[in-house]
């Protein structure tokens, strides 16, 4: 047996599709040509995905999200630079970081 089809309820159901499509892909869309960089431990490496950078600041994504201290120290186009978190957000596709970079200053001396 068919349902009568209710017009006014049917017009509704094709926008609620398409907002609901478009937020899918607002939100769970990446950027993959982004550059990959590395958060360096004193035990370990932790991949990441630089999202933005500029010379004193830069924004990460870290998959595996384990216990990342404050300071750390980062490295991006092969540059160490030591990094103090200012801002963590975890979202669908990891754990950003809003990174504060300072020039990592290594020393000869001994």
């Amino acid at each position: 047996m068919r349902q009568a089809l209710d017009p006014a309820n049917a017009t509704l159901q094709a926008p609620r599709k398409a907002v609901a499509e478009l937020m899918v892909n607002k939100h769970f869309t990446h950027d993959a040509s982004g550059k990959t960089g590395k958060i360096l431990l004193s035990s370990s490496i932790v991949p990441c995905t630089v999202l933005e950078r500029s010379d004193t600041s830069a924004k990460v994504r870290v998959l595996a999200a384990a216990s990342l201290p404050e300071r750390l120290n980062v490295e991006i186009d092969g540059q160490a630079r030591e990094a103090h978190v200012a801002v963590r957000k975890q979202g669908p596709l990891g754990l950003d970081l809003w990174l504060d970079l300072k020039v990592l200053e290594i020393s000869d001396a001994a």
